[in-house]
């Protein structure tokens, strides 16, 4: 049943597609007016204007690296204006830097306050 119902869908597209072509004309537009292509008029001459150069809508700069190196910097935390909060990052601060000079004392390896890589910052 779906084969056949197939056959009549696409006869049926095929003789609408048939009829449509029947209708059109088969001369040119031109020709049915009684004009012939010598007839036109000739386009306007334009003087050939060089494009303007349009300025860019991307602001482009030079790529960041990824990483750079800082040797022996101190990085204070930001103030935020708020007394509390401040007070508690200068207090982890402090409590990191002497947990930093303990593990120095004892031959440890030190780690970052900043959750950074030791001698390595972000660029900002």
């Amino acid at each position: 049943m779906k084969g056949f119902k197939r056959f009549f869908g696409i006869a049926g597209l095929a003789l609408l597609s048939a009829n449509a072509w029947a209708d059109l004309p088969h001369s040119s537009i031109l020709s049915r007016y009684g004009v012939t292509t010598d007839q036109l008029p000739k386009p306007a001459e334009s003087d050939d204007v060089k494009p303007v150069e349009e300025k860019s809508r991307f602001h482009i700069q030079p790529e960041q690296p990824f990483v750079t190196v800082r040797i022996g910097e101190d990085n204070t935390p930001e103030m935020t204006g708020n007394l509390s909060i401040d007070r508690m990052a200068q207090q982890e601060r402090q409590r990191c830097q002497r947990l930093q000079e303990e593990l120095v004392r004892r031959g440890e390896r030190p780690f970052s306050c900043d959750d950074s890589l030791p001698g390595m910052a972000l660029p900002r």
